[in-house]
């Protein structure tokens, strides 16, 4: 362990006899690595963050990018890693960026695992047939299931058919926010039967919350399970994520 610099001696010990070596765990000897990848006017930013051992940062870098290829990040995941092991890659980007190359890409370079973070999945409560969505806006929903003591991804939500694209409605207009958000519960609820659904976004208000609660139940006749909007900080969003990219490969190693 040593010598692949996961422990160094930090002194000695005597304890009756010859002195025992005392080593400590060096905690950045290997990372893990967590991309965000966002859209902004005419370029993508990826920020990448290094973690040791203990989950905590110890580099933080920002790019912007025209649009990211597969080999897009390699030189900079090899200037944020310098040269230590790498255990895992946690990217989170919308639902309709992510790249099945891009994923195999990366786990090829450096044999680690590699995964696209859901923020619903990061957000959820493990209740059994619960159901949990996360919109962001200008950003298509993200969704997930607990179903039988696993968190289940629900795909590509922005494919149902609704009255506007999520990318390019305007979150001011909460009567069209109010029938998007409705319509996209009734199609959920019927499809899955879940015994409860939470939503997390930054936009609600009470009065929105009570419009989409009234337009729901109107459409479902007033079957619908608990419904739960949760206000969600993009501080609450990132630790979350962190959590979810911590655990990235635990069952394989």
């Amino acid at each position: 362990m040593e010598e692949r610099g996961e422990v160094r001696e930090v002194g000695r010990e005597v304890r009756g006899g010859r002195p025992s070596p005392v080593y400590e765990y060096v905690r950045d000897y290997a990372a893990r690595a967590y991309v965000r990848m966002q859209r902004r006017q005419g370029h993508t930013e990826v920020q990448m963050e290094r973690w040791d051992m203990a989950g905590d940062v110890r580099a933080c870098r920002t790019w912007n990018y025209a649009s990211v290829e597969e080999e897009s990040l390699d030189g900079r995941l090899d200037e944020l890693v310098d040269g230590r092991r790498l255990l895992s890659i946690g990217v989170y980007c919308a639902p309709s960026e992510r790249r099945e190359g891009l994923r195999r890409h990366l786990w090829g370079r450096y044999g680690c695992a590699v995964e696209y973070l859901n923020a619903a999945k990061a957000l959820a409560k493990k209740n059994e047939r619960s159901v949990t969505i996360y919109l962001a806006q200008g950003e298509e929903p993200e969704g997930c299931i607990y179903r039988k003591g696993e968190l289940c991804e629900l795909g590509r939500l922005d494919l149902l058919s609704l009255p506007a694209s999520w990318r390019g409605m305007d979150y001011t207009d909460h009567t069209m926010v109010e029938e998007m958000v409705a319509r996209l519960l009734q199609a959920l609820i019927c499809v899955l039967m879940p015994t409860m659904v939470s939503v997390y976004a930054d936009f609600w208000t009470t009065k929105l919350v009570s419009r989409i609660r009234f337009n729901t139940q109107s459409k479902l006749h007033g079957t619908a399970p608990p419904l739960y909007f949760e206000t969600c900080a993009a501080q609450a969003l990132c630790a979350a994520l962190h959590r979810m990219g911590q655990t990235i490969g635990d069952s394989s190693e």
